[in-house]
């Protein structure tokens, strides 16, 4: 029987690992992930024979190489949002607020609370009279009211529900450890990649109004880990492994 051609299709699932102190933490799944490249560059120089006056090309010296890693993210947790958003994740916990104050209102302005997950909301006015329901417009899920009419002094209690927060752009530089689990669909072996060390990109976009499934794009840079720069079966940025599983 003819073998198989050396054809590839390649299926998977991305992790990270946060790195702390140089180690990785806890591998986390990124989700589905149906673009995932790897890419190798370099910089080199050209040197010119000068002898037969053919000025041919005769070596190339490598000077610089770099990997670097990007994708399309379909899946969004709260764990790879802030990996998305170069932020980090607070939880924050409901609580009582009391005696918040607002101040002067004018009619038909919207007001950002600031709280979201709102219960039992209640307003006062001048020395501390109660401001009944008909005189605004409160949205308690997002936190935010509209006064019927102008009013001085006003203050706010109530209950905030439990949030998650996403802070955007003040992690920058976060470093992972990369892991691919995947299947060569075609011949039946299974995959797995490392990177060491990836500089996730701060450069994104994160869409905020779609018309079909939502997807994010990401990159990230390589760093070499010199540590393994005398290990010629790991190399100083990561490696490819490829086995077949017995049945």
């Amino acid at each position: 029987m003819a073998n198989k051609p050396d054809l590839i299709s390649l299926q998977g699932e991305l992790f990270l690992a946060k790195m702390i102190n140089s180690q990785p933490a806890a591998l986390l799944t990124i989700g589905n992930t149906p673009e995932l490249q790897l890419k190798i560059t370099s910089e080199s120089t050209d040197h010119f024979e000068s002898k037969t006056g053919m000025r041919a090309k005769d070596a190339v010296l490598r000077k610089q190489t770099g990997v670097s890693v990007s994708g399309t993210l379909e899946e969004v947790t709260k764990e790879n949002l802030a990996m998305i958003l170069s932020g980090k994740n607070f939880d924050i916990p409901e609580a009582t607020v009391t005696e918040i104050q607002i101040g002067a209102v004018k009619a038909g302005e919207m007001i950002d609370l600031g709280t979201r997950n709102l219960s039992d909301v209640a307003f006062k006015g001048p020395a501390d009279a109660a401001i009944t329901a008909d005189k605004y417009i409160l949205d308690s899920v997002f936190g935010t009211v509209i006064f019927n009419e102008p009013i001085t002094d006003v203050t706010w209690s109530g209950k905030a529900g439990a949030i998650t927060r996403t802070t955007i752009a003040n992690d920058l530089g976060g470093e992972y450890r990369f892991f691919f689990k995947g299947v060569d669909t075609y011949q039946g072996d299974k995959v797995t990649v490392t990177l060491w060390r990836l500089e996730l990109s701060p450069d994104t976009e994160f869409d905020l109004i779609h018309e079909d499934f939502a997807s994010y794009s990401f990159e990230g840079e390589c760093l070499a880990d010199i540590t393994k720069a005398n290990d010629p079966e790991l190399s100083i940025f990561g490696h490819i492994e490829r086995f077949s599983v017995a049945a």
